[in-house]
Parts: structure tokens; C-alpha cells; sequence
């Protein structure tokens, strides 16, 4: 694995990171053929993902049946969308797939070493190979949970092995989606999203003072705290209906009420509703005003 990837940042080199038009659930992302007549050739990459958050990645190859042992393919992923963090090598992948013969790993990138290591989560991470090319899945957990990635595929044939059993490439030729200098595909994750309640807080209810209620929330899928998205506060007492302020920090949604001095004994009821990403959470309840 570990000489698979020096490999890997190599050829990563040929690749250039301009974001291509954004994908969806389900892209194909043609690449041009017959670039070299010894390489595998690489007609397209279909990427794919599921409600939640399996991807599926096929690389369609036109001449080669047959998955044979000097054949390689790679996958560099900027799973950030930020080619300031990652490998500068591979212009800021975070993850590569490593795909050989019998088996499949992933590289995550370390800048303390320097290098992909083996990471430390990938039970999601298969492959099949058909007369159609190569196709893999991965779940985006074990992406840092992308919900956008860059990405670029290469496949190589030709490497042999030295004497020392290492991996060689200096005969090798090799195919890249998309082509040397045309910029990296990139691939939007879209998943179901559902939002789990984590926490609910109140101050005392006081009349003539600010009334605040918290609401947390993480993504059920990830179990993060919810990062961005719209917050709704409603607040009544008696009939009249109170205006708020709010906010939204690391998955704590907080409203704040101003309540009238003449609501002292009367019920205040309440509702906070947490909008991310297509899922809602709401949160009803009330409290008797001192």
C-alpha cells in the first residue's frame, strides 16, 4: 500500500484542480478517448450515491476486460473542496483510493507525515470489476462526511515488480478523467437528512425579563451537530404574540422572547424549529410566567 502510493502522488501531478460543472444524485462525467493506444482508456466516470451516503463510483474502461496484475486505478478526492488542505502534490486531495489486483484501500492524507497513510476507517470501502471497467463503493463517513467532492480518477497499466517485490512504473501508461489540465470533476452528495434533538434548555420565565429557550440538534446520519440553516422562534402569551431573536452555534438553536410585564401568571407557549438541509425539527412547549 505504501509504495502504491507514492505512486499515486506522483501521477496525482498530472491532474489540475479547476472544478468542472457540478454534479448530482447521480452524474456521468464523460472523458475524451484514444489519448493513448497502450493505456487502459477511461470513457467516462459515473458517480452515484444513495439516501444515505453510499457512493458508488464506476470507471467505465473501453480496452480492458480483463482486471489483469499490472493494472492500477486510483482515485484522488478533495472531499473539503479546498486545495489549501490535502496533499499540494495531488493539489489538495484529502483521500485516495488505491485499487490493485485482489484488493482496495484508502489513503488519507497526513501532513505530519507527509504522505497518504492507510486510514483508519474504511470498512465501507468494495469493488467489483466487469468487462465494463472498475466499480467502487464508499460511504461519505469515511470521507470526513463530503457533502462536496473534487475528484479525479486515473488507471495505469504496465507496472512491474522490482527485485525488492516493490511496485514500478517507469514503463507504465496511464489514462486520466478528466484529461491533464481540464480541471477536476466535481460531485455533490446528496443525502436524506434528519435531524435528532440532542438537548432543550430554559431560563425561568419572569415577567419583565428576556425569556430564552435552547434547542439542539445533530445530523442523524452523522451524528454532527447541525452547522448551518434557518431557525423559526414563536412565542404567545395569552393572544399576543411576542417577537424574538435568535440564533444558531454548533447545533444549538436559541430564541429569545422579551416578556411584557403584564404577563406575569399567564402560560407562555412556545415552538423552535430548526430548518437544515431539507430536514425540520420542531419544538413545542410552554412555561408559566412568574
Amino acid at each position: 500500500m505504501k509504495a502504491r502510493l507514492a505512486i499515486a502522488i506522483g501521477l496525482g501531478a498530472a491532474l489540475l484542480a479547476v472544478p468542472a460543472a457540478l454534479g448530482s444524485n447521480s452524474t456521468s462525467f464523460p472523458d475524451s478517448i484514444g489519448e493513448d493506444a497502450q493505456a487502459p482508456d477511461i470513457t467516462s466516470v459515473d458517480v452515484s450515491n444513495d439516501d444515505t451516503g453510499n457512493i458508488t463510483f464506476k470507471i467505465n474502461i473501453s480496452n480492458r476486460p480483463t482486471f489483469t496484475s499490472d493494472m492500477e486505478f486510483l482515485i484522488f478526492m478533495d472531499t473539503d473542496a479546498n486545495s489549501a488542505t490535502g496533499d499540494p502534490n495531488s493539489f489538495g486531495a484529502d483521500y485516495i483510493i488505491v485499487l490493485d489486483p485482489g484488493s482496495v484501500a484508502l489513503g488519507q492524507w497526513s501532513s505530519g507525515s507527509n504522505g497518504f497513510l492507510v486510514a483508519a476507517s474504511q470498512t465501507t470501502l468494495t469493488y467489483a470489476y466487469d468487462a465494463t471497467g472498475a466499480t467502487i463503493h464508499i460511504n461519505a463517513n469515511e470521507l470526513g462526511n463530503t457533502r462536496t467532492m473534487l475528484f479525479g480518477a486515473i488507471v495505469e497499466s504496465g507496472i512491474v515488480t522490482d527485485a525488492q517485490g516493490n511496485p514500478d512504473d517507469t514503463n507504465a501508461h496511464f489514462d486520466a478523467a478528466p484529461d491533464p489540465g481540464h480541471g477536476f470533476f466535481t460531485y455533490n452528495v446528496v443525502v436524506k437528512v434528519t435531524l435528532k434533538q440532542t438537548a432543550f434548555t430554559t431560563t425561568p420565565a419572569k415577567a419583565g425579563h428576556t425569556f430564552s429557550a435552547s434547542l439542539g440538534a445533530n445530523d442523524a446520519t452523522t451524528g454532527l451537530p447541525v452547522g448551518s440553516g434557518t431557525v423559526t422562534c414563536k412565542g404567545v402569551v395569552g393572544k399576543v404574540r411576542l417577537r424574538a431573536t435568535h440564533s444558531l452555534s454548533h447545533g444549538i438553536a436559541t430564541c429569545n422572547w422579551k416578556l411584557p410585564k403584564t404577563a406575569k401568571a399567564k402560560l407562555f407557549h412556545g415552538t423552535i424549529t430548526i430548518a437544515s438541509q431539507g430536514a425540520t425539527l420542531t419544538k413545542n412547549f410552554s412555561a408559566r410566567v412568574r
